[in-house]
């Protein structure tokens, strides 16, 4: 049930509240809930422009992608995120496919915000979904482009920022326990990419776990109702808060790039597995039993503090549910600006484009596009200098 704040109540309640009656511009902007901002209520500002009740009949697509980049074991298609009675719906279904070389089993939906955010609060309701194991709710910020970078306080380059404000039902292996979670133990972690030496590395939970990992034991199960999830991010810590109360805190190292607020339905165990540091699907396990399966969104809200200088409502672009596209360059000089640096896939498309039209090649996006997925190793959307050396030597070499 969605809420908003109280007008406060004083001698002219009447008339002020027959002038909101009358004009549907001065709506009551929501509060958090909890007392989130009890210490400091004067200096946070509701961000409309970010936040949705999913009101409408259709997805918001000037505000939210929902036909973005593959990633992972499962593909996104836009008709599996859709909106319907004041909720937003990411849906996972069934559905044999070929995505490059690889052959998989399950589609689902996603909504990532075109614009970014970098501190503030986020608040999302959220019900989870019924199908457990098999797929994770997840309401999460993460920085996307090899162009983002942030010299940490200890030295370090961020590469990569990504908050899991949840990720419900992942069901993962407990190292201490010696078993699979259960569906009551919510993550809330940190993940980053750090460039060390002209390499990327990643620093996860499972490595880090005393700067990226927070297992919450829920005393309720997240597939039955909805629950409200939050993060508070600032300059100094990363703040978790579940149905308005503090779970977890982490001090903030490295999570100071802009950040797109994005919801997502992802796969699981048994449909996939981690093998040689990266996620394969296991399409042996593929069923239909159990899906289609749904997240649901009551809102997404956000808030941000007036008194913090942060990298806020910064568009990359809005195209009416279009893949977001880096601007390039074309010819050599895009050649030799990126060649030995990280790269999206929309840039080592356009570079591959490039050389091929040089070269008098007839074009073959899909064949190009099939070899980025085959360089990204690591799945995390950006082919670096290291993949590519590493991807080329080996075609060079089975050409001997």
């Amino acid at each position: 049930m969605k809420t908003i704040s109280p007008i406060a109540s004083h001698s002219l309640f009447a008339p002020i509240l027959l002038l909101l009656m009358a004009s549907p511009l001065m709506a009551l902007e929501p509060s958090p809930v909890g007392e989130i901002f009890q210490n400091s209520p004067g200096d946070w500002e509701f961000v409309s422009n970010q936040s949705d009740e999913f009101d409408s009949d259709q997805v918001d697509t000037a505000k939210w992608n929902i036909n973005t980049e593959d990633l992972g074991t499962w593909s996104w298609e836009p008709e599996n995120t859709f909106q319907l009675d004041g909720i937003m719906h990411l849906r996972m279904v069934q559905e044999d496919h070929q995505r490059g070389n690889n052959k998989l089993a399950y589609k689902s939906g996603i909504a990532r915000q075109y614009t970014t955010a970098t501190y503030g609060y986020f608040e999302a309701r959220v019900k989870g979904c019924d199908l457990f194991p098999g797929a994770s709710p997840a309401f999460w910020l993460h920085s996307k482009g090899p162009e983002n970078r942030f010299m940490a306080t200890d030295g370090e380059t961020v590469a990569y920022s990504e908050i899991d404000v949840i990720e419900l039902q992942q069901g993962e292996y407990n190292d201490t326990t010696k078993q699979n979670n259960g569906v009551d133990i919510i993550d809330c972690n940190l993940h980053a990419v750090l460039i060390r030496d002209g390499k990327r590395q990643w620093i996860r939970p499972g490595t880090h776990p005393e700067t990226n990992k927070n297992e919450y034991h829920a005393s309720f199960d997240p597939r039955k109702d909805f629950h409200v999830y939050g993060v508070e991010n600032n300059k100094d810590f990363v703040i978790w808060y579940i149905d308005g109360k503090e779970v977890a805190r982490k001090p903030n190292l490295y999570w100071h790039l802009p950040m797109h607020i994005t919801l997502s339905l992802g796969l699981r165990r048994p449909f996939e597995t981690y093998k040689n540091g990266g996620r394969e699907a296991v399409l042996e396990n593929t069923t239909r039993e159990g899906f289609p399966t749904e997240m649901l969104v009551d809102y997404v809200r956000v808030w941000r503090n007036k008194n913090t200088i942060a990298e806020s409502s910064t568009p990359n672009k809005q195209s009416n549910g279009s893949k977001v596209k880096t601007k390039t360059r074309s010819g050599n000089q895009l050649d030799n600006e990126v060649a030995g640096h990280s790269m999206s896939k929309s840039q080592f498309v356009a570079m591959e484009k490039a050389k091929w039209e040089s070269n008098g090649w007839p074009w073959n996006r899909e064949k190009v596009e099939s070899n980025f997925e085959e360089i990204d190793v690591n799945n995390d959307g950006v082919a670096s200098g290291i993949e590519r050396q590493k991807w080329f030597a080996k075609k060079k070499a089975s050409l001997k």
